[in-house]
């Protein structure tokens, strides 16, 4: 039996930022070439871990895209990495799916029995990946904090596209947003929340290190959970008011004055509210809530 130190140097090596690339790529291509039933037969290879089903539309890539996601690869690597030092073999093991997606080329291969469709296997696996930096191994790691005056901005619909398909142009209905419960879109150049409206069921929303002065497309996701708007230009926050499920808030590094919205929301646990310019009377309000408050 492999000790924790074992498992988690395979961990490491399966969700490295190389093997993520390559799996998402490829579901990405099944994704284009619209062989759902495919998917579907990947996604339920994990089903021992994972519950996600991919309609024949096409709905519910984007749990299945999201879950293996380069981005998201750090975030899985520290979980290794502090669970293998606790011997938290539970934890570890629930990682393990990823063992199974690795040989992704191999698998989709083997299923074109699976499908009735004519095309040239040359052509369905010929993908260009010019400016499409999630498959680029040699992208910087970590992305810029800063930007030039005359970037140009983005909507946060467009950005989600881009995250998913590589580009603004390829379709990406609006009921692929409605079905993320997760959604990750730091330092997306968004100045623009045209669409965030769609994301009725999302539960973790990241919106940080983006250019957002208008918050107000928000006040209707009230299941929200988690959200960071860290390091915008954000002042007003109405619009948060009425999202009492959410626990967790990172407002910090923007233009804000007042949080009196936040004394609405009863579930809030944490509040990071620093690089702000807030009462501290109002800090102090929050933190007679019970409510953890950074603020500096």
């Amino acid at each position: 039996m492999q000790n924790a130190e074992e498992l988690k140097e395979r961990l490491l090596e399966a969700w490295s930022e190389a093997n993520l690339n390559k799996i998402a790529r490829n579901l990405i291509r099944l994704y284009q070439e619209k062989q759902f039933e495919k998917l579907n037969i990947i996604s339920g290879l994990i089903s021992q871990w994972l519950e996600i089903v991919i309609e024949p539309d096409g709905k519910g890539f984007s749990k299945i895209i999201s879950l293996y996601h380069p981005d998201r690869g750090d975030y899985y690597r520290k979980q290794i990495s502090a669970a293998a030092q606790r011997e938290d073999f539970k934890l570890l093991t629930q990682l393990e799916h990823i063992f199974v997606i690795q040989n992704i080329e191999e698998i989709a291969a083997n299923l074109e029995s699976y499908e009735d469709i004519d095309y040239d296997p040359e052509y369905v696996w010929d993908v260009k990946n010019k400016g499409f930096s999630y498959f680029d191994v040699n992208k910087k790691k970590h992305r810029p904090k800063t930007r030039k005056a005359t970037s140009v901005g983005t909507t946060f619909y467009d950005a989600v596209k881009i995250r998913h398909s590589g580009d603004i142009e390829s379709e990406f209905p609006t009921y692929y947003i409605k079905d993320m419960d997760e959604i990750e879109l730091s330092d997306s150049e968004i100045d623009d929340l045209d669409g965030v409206e769609y994301c009725i069921h999302t539960l973790i929303l990241d919106l940080s290190f983006n250019r957002i002065t208008d918050i107000s497309p928000l006040e209707n996701l009230n299941r929200l959970i988690e959200l960071n708007l860290a390091n915008n230009q954000i002042v007003n926050i109405d619009a948060l008011a009425n999202m009492h499920h959410l626990r967790t808030i990172d407002l910090s590094n923007n233009s804000i004055k007042d949080v009196s919205p936040l004394l609405e929301i009863e579930r809030l646990k944490y509040a990071n509210l620093s690089g702000n310019k807030i009462p501290m009377a109002q800090v102090n309000d929050l933190r007679a809530m019970g409510i953890t408050v950074d603020y500096e």
